[in-house]
């Protein structure tokens, strides 16, 4: 890797994770209103779906396609989400009374948990004399749980996609990420825990990535990330503390 003088590091599933995953609150939900099932088959049935628009999705991205965000579109993936977990279970409850309930539960930030790494591997990264942020999709009130996990004094930038009205994979907030690191692109290097969103979409802003899969707390548990893509197993991380090996080689 080239000299690394700062590192951005995505948040759901990469630093924190919920204590109960939202396949597990789509399966209570699913099965509090009459639909027997389980938090596995809620994971398989959204993967399966995710996998098979993988190509296209990259054949936008490629093709120059800009990202808009906001707190209303964060919320509409999980909608998305949503109706594909009640329309597959024959669901036919109203789905939107049912995504409230969802978003009370899994957006509830005494539910989310830093991973064991966390506070130490960004120390460490700064003992470095490395700068450290984040860059996450996520709604505007992001910084309110990095400040509830103990993360937020420790962090030097912070690009949030709902703030910044534009999301990853485009290339507009990986700039602005730079821009906010205040060193050349190829000496940032951006840490997340999805290959289109983070890996293709920092790699074509210019700066280096790395692939974080933290096993049953990842987003799909079940479905490693970084299973069938192109990316070499040396990008491949399971904790800060790779990232902190890989800066030190």
């Amino acid at each position: 890797m080239a000299e690394i003088r700062a590192v951005s590091l995505d948040v759901g599933w990469t630093l924190a994770y919920p204590t109960k995953s939202m396949w597990e609150i789509f399966a209570d939900l699913c099965n509090e209103a009459g639909a027997v099932t389980t938090a596995e088959k809620c994971e398989g049935l959204v993967r399966a779906l995710w996998r098979m628009g993988e190509k296209n999705a990259e054949d936008h991205f490629r093709s120059g396609a800009q990202y808009e965000d906001s707190d209303d579109s964060f919320r509409g993936q999980f909608n998305q989400l949503g109706m594909i977990v009640f329309s597959q279970l024959g669901l036919d409850t109203d789905h939107s009374e049912i995504m409230e309930q969802f978003y009370e539960r899994f957006w509830n930030l005494a539910d989310w948990r830093i991973f064991p790494d966390v506070l130490a591997g960004i120390r460490g990264l700064r003992d470095q004399g490395v700068r450290v942020g984040v860059l996450s999709n996520a709604p505007s009130d992001m910084k309110q749980l990095l400040e509830h996990l103990g993360i937020l004094p420790l962090l030097d930038f912070c690009v949030i996609s709902a703030v910044e009205r534009t999301k990853k994979p485009d290339r507009r907030i990986f700039e602005t990420t730079v821009a906010r690191a205040g060193v050349p692109a190829e000496n940032v290097v951006h840490v997340g825990d999805m290959y289109l969103e983070d890996i293709l979409g920092g790699g074509a802003a210019g700066i280096q990535t790395l692939l974080m899969e933290r096993g049953r707390n990842a987003l799909f548990p079940s479905f490693p990330e970084s299973e069938g893509r192109p990316i070499d197993s040396s990008r491949v991380v399971k904790d800060l503390g790779g990232v902190l090996a890989l800066l030190r080689q």
